[in-house]
């Protein structure tokens, strides 16, 4: 970076920022992408119940308890647990007309972020990558195997990754908010993301689970791993879930 150049970062929020005198390059338009991801050729699919697993719990206390938790126990998660993780972050909470509307929000209600499950310990599933498809609330398997030492090695080396019960990758769809928003929509697809995983993050508290963000990830490993071009669809954030 030259001397006086603010950098890629800096230049970006400079130039999508709104003011009273424009939203924003209007002259590129985006296709706008198709509101769901499925998987046809999925060579196994698991409908789970979006009512299991849920335990009452006080909102409060769950915020207070909320930490990055990175030791597990080596016993699986249930699949009632992870059908309460996945609807606490990703769950049809109201449906009006053709808006499927869910627990985490989401800019136009456009809902850019794809959730993919790498699953190391979880009863009656096979481990490998699976994909959550929101209108059926179920889970597709794209590709069986150990991903665990794989994951963890995207990561950066951290090790709990292999060592947890599953971990959530979330990926962004451009199109699906960038026909809408352009440029900006890059901004929303960060805060959706964070909106979901803080959502992930209350529910595994709430359930006595532990968890933990990450942002340090190569991208393009990470995006191999769950088969996407990492142009039109890109590796967002990732988190681990574990019993404590």
């Amino acid at each position: 970076m030259s001397e006086g150049d603010p950098g890629i970062g800096r230049r970006y929020l400079q130039e999508t920022r709104y003011t009273r005198a424009g939203l924003g390059e209007r002259g590129r338009v985006y296709p706008r992408g198709e509101p769901y991801k499925h998987y046809p050729a999925a060579s196994m699919r698991v409908k789970l119940n979006p009512e299991a697993g849920r335990r009452p719990q006080d909102l409060w206390e769950c915020l207070k308890r909320r930490r990055s938790l990175r030791q597990y126990r080596e016993r699986p998660l249930t699949q009632e647990e992870l059908a309460a993780l996945l609807w606490a972050t990703q769950g049809i909470s109201l449906a009006v007309r053709n808006f499927l509307f869910r627990t985490a929000p989401s800019a136009g209600a456009l809902y850019p972020v794809e959730t993919y499950l790498a699953v190391l310990r979880v009863e009656g599933l096979e481990p490998g990558i699976w994909h959550f498809h929101v209108p059926e609330f179920s889970l597709e398997l794209l590709s069986a195997g150990h991903y665990g030492p794989a994951l963890a090695a995207a990561c950066l080396s951290q090790n709990f990754m292999a060592t947890a019960a599953v971990d959530f990758i979330w990926t962004g769809i451009l199109n699906r908010c960038q026909w809408k928003y352009r440029e900006r929509a890059i901004r929303y697809l960060f805060l959706d993301a964070g909106h979901i995983c803080q959502n992930l993050m209350l529910a595994a508290t709430a359930l006595g689970l532990g968890c933990c963000p990450v942002g340090a990830f190569f991208d393009e490993e990470v995006e191999r791993l769950v088969g996407v071009d990492g142009e039109e669809e890109v590796s967002l954030y990732l988190a681990a879930v574990g019993p404590l």
